[in-house]
C-alpha cells in the first residue's frame, strides 16, 4: 500500500498539471497565426497526395489531337481541290458561248422551211445545250422574269404595259456554273406605262 506522503505527492502533481491545463486553456485566441504557433500545431499528413501525369497518356492525347485537327485541314483542302476542279473549264466555256449565241442568231433568221441543212445546225445546237448541262451549265431564265441584278444586267429600258423592272427582251443569254454567275443576261426592261398629259388630251390648259 501507498503511504500518506506518496499519495499527497501524486495528488500535487495531478493539480499542478490541472492548473497548467486551466490556465493554457484559458488564454484569449490570437488574431493571426504566428510562425511559433504553426510549430506547436500537429502535422497532419494529407490524404491522398497529388496524381501525377503519366508522360505516355499525355504523348497519346497529343497525338490525337494532332490527328484531328489533320483530318481536318485534309478535309478542308479536298474541298478546296473540288471547287478548283468545278470551276477550271470556266475560260474555256466563256469562249464556247458566242458559239452557241451564233447559233442562236443563225436559226432565228432562218426560213420557215426547213431543210436539211437547217435541221443539221439545229442538232449541234441542241448538242451543245447537252454539252452544257452536263457539266453544270445552266442558262439563266429571263423570260416573265423581274429584272434581278445577280444574274441579269439591263441594257435597255423601254416602257409597256407590263410592271416596272419587268424583262421585255433576252439580248444576249446568261449562263451559271455549279449555281454561280459566270455570265450575266442582258436584258431590255420595263419602265411602266407611260403617263399621258392630261392638258394636251383637253386641247389647253
Amino acid at each position: 500500500m501507498k503511504d500518506k506522503k506518496q499519495e499527497k505527492k501524486e495528488i500535487e502533481e495531478s493539480n499542478t498539471k490541472n492548473n497548467e491545463m486551466v490556465k493554457e486553456m484559458s488564454k484569449p485566441m490570437p488574431k493571426e497565426i504566428t510562425p511559433e504557433i504553426l510549430t506547436k500545431m500537429p502535422k497532419e499528413t494529407p490524404d491522398k497526395l497529388p496524381e501525377q501525369k503519366d508522360p505516355l497518356a499525355e504523348m497519346t492525347e497529343l497525338l490525337k489531337r494532332t490527328q484531328a485537327n489533320f483530318e481536318n485541314y485534309r478535309k478542308q483542302q479536298e474541298k478546296r481541290i473540288e471547287e478548283i476542279r468545278a470551276f477550271a473549264a470556266k475560260d474555256v466555256i466563256l469562249q464556247l458561248l458566242p458559239i452557241i449565241d451564233n447559233f442562236e442568231l443563225a436559226l432565228k433568221n432562218t426560213k420557215c422551211e426547213k431543210n436539211e441543212f437547217i435541221q443539221g445546225i439545229e442538232l449541234i445546237y441542241s448538242q451543245l445545250h447537252s454539252f452544257l448541262g452536263n457539266n453544270n451549265i445552266q442558262v439563266i431564265e429571263t423570260k416573265n422574269k423581274l429584272f434581278n441584278p445577280c444574274y441579269h444586267e439591263a441594257l435597255m429600258r423601254a416602257e409597256s404595259e407590263l410592271p416596272v423592272n419587268t424583262i421585255l427582251e433576252e439580248l444576249q443569254k446568261g449562263f451559271t456554273l455549279h449555281d454561280k454567275v459566270i455570265r450575266h443576261a442582258k436584258v431590255t426592261i420595263s419602265t411602266g406605262k407611260k403617263e399621258v398629259n392630261k392638258t394636251n388630251i383637253n386641247g389647253g390648259k
